[in-house]
């Protein structure tokens, strides 16, 4: 599955089995909150299963689902968290801690290459649709 996750397009096989095995899976209720707004983030998480909403305040900025991810930036920084991410159905995750990340970047930086890249193209994307 990792291998069709954007943030993970072009690795090799056995960069995903290391990123596989870095993660841990999580399980989510529906309204449980995954991640706060304003919180520090410490994890990256992957939507193995389920769907959840990006929230900021009270609007909702975005639904994701099987395959999509969220807490990127914080495997980068150790920022607080820009909005929300609230269960909308029972969800399975695969979460990543910040300091699992760097460990495995510093062994195979061409992960951290590769994800950076679609990170610019996603806060491109951003940076558009709130300029409308």
């Amino acid at each position: 599955m990792l291998g069709n996750v954007s943030l993970f397009k072009g690795l090799k096989n056995k960069q995903l089995k290391t990123i596989a095995g870095t993660g841990k899976e999580l399980v989510y209720a529906p309204g449980q909150v995954i991640v706060e707004e304003g919180s520090i983030g410490v994890g990256f998480f992957l939507i193995l299963e389920g769907k959840v909403q990006v929230r900021k305040g009270r609007k909702t900025l975005a639904e994701l689902g099987t395959g999509d991810f969220f807490g990127e930036m914080s495997l980068f920084d150790e920022q607080p968290r820009s909005a929300s991410v609230v269960a909308v159905t029972e969800t399975r995750c695969l979460g990543i801690t910040s300091w699992s990340f760097i460990g495995m970047v510093k062994s195979d930086p061409d992960i951290a290459v590769n994800m950076m890249k679609v990170m610019a193209a996603r806060l491109r994307l951003s940076n558009k649709a709130l300029a409308e």
